[in-house]
């Protein structure tokens, strides 16, 4: 009769655990279509009540909603790449748990675009951001209530806006820049406002700017450390280019 008891409840609190485990569900409302001449820059906006991309790549919705870099999506074909959408997003009411709304674009991509992908561990070139010789070039702010809901935007190529960041967010963003991992390691606390800008490494002509290297150096007083680094990866072992019904 013990034996049994012990049973029943280990398979209670397994059932128990496995419903606090769950990932968050899906958005409820989710519109997909192509991406026209009309849509708007390529970008992700989030709202009160609502998510809105722009012009994004699958392979780009991937690595945001995973949080990744270039280097560490493997798997992605030209396909991903090239295949734009517009995607519009209820978010209910109420304040997100941090890492939610990304959580559940994960789902979103499974759910419509059957994503399926595994997690695996390689060594992949990698940055640190650390403060220049001279100190940082930034025009620091007071703590407040930090970062606004979209506290990055871009112009145009090469040309990088951000309000009320941390280091650590920038770092974040230029690893999507440069394709790389980048850890933050500054010690800067304090949010700061910035205007980074840089030729893109295509881009050619008599007017051109610095890289990224250089600008961060020459304008935020801040520089990218080359290493090598064991880091997690993310493979894609099935998607489809074309979206489910909701």
């Amino acid at each position: 009769m013990r034996r049994c008891l012990i049973t029943s409840t280990a398979v209670l609190l397994m059932a128990t655990l496995g419903r606090t485990a769950q990932a968050p569900p899906a958005f409820e409302v989710a519109a997909i279509k192509p991406s026209t001449a009309s849509s708007g820059p390529l970008g992700i906006k989030h709202t009160p009540g609502e998510l809105i991309t722009s012009d994004t790549s699958i392979a780009f919705l991937i690595r945001w909603a995973y949080d990744l870099d270039e280097a560490r999506l493997l798997g992605a074909t030209g396909a991903l790449d090239s295949t734009h959408f517009d995607i519009v997003v209820k978010i209910p009411a109420g304040e997100l748990r941090p890492g939610e709304l990304k959580a559940r674009m994960q789902n979103l991509l499974a759910e419509r675009f059957h994503l399926r992908v595994r997690k695996e561990t390689r060594d992949l070139p990698a940055y640190t951001l650390a403060v220049d010789k001279d100190g940082p070039r930034l025009h620091f702010v007071e703590l407040g209530d930090g970062p606004g809901q979209n506290p990055f935007h871009m112009p145009g190529l090469g040309h990088l806006v951000g309000t009320r960041v941390t280091a650590e967010m920038l770092a974040k963003v230029l690893s999507g820049q440069i394709g790389h991992p980048v850890k933050d390691v500054t010690g800067l606390e304090r949010p700061f406002d910035f205007d980074l800008q840089w030729s893109p490494e295509n881009e050619d002509g008599p007017n051109r700017l610095p890289s990224i290297f250089t600008a961060l150096r020459q304008q935020l007083g801040l520089r990218l450390v080359a290493h090598k680094s064991a880091v997690e990866v993310i493979v894609i072992d099935s998607v489809n280019i074309s979206p489910g019904e909701n």
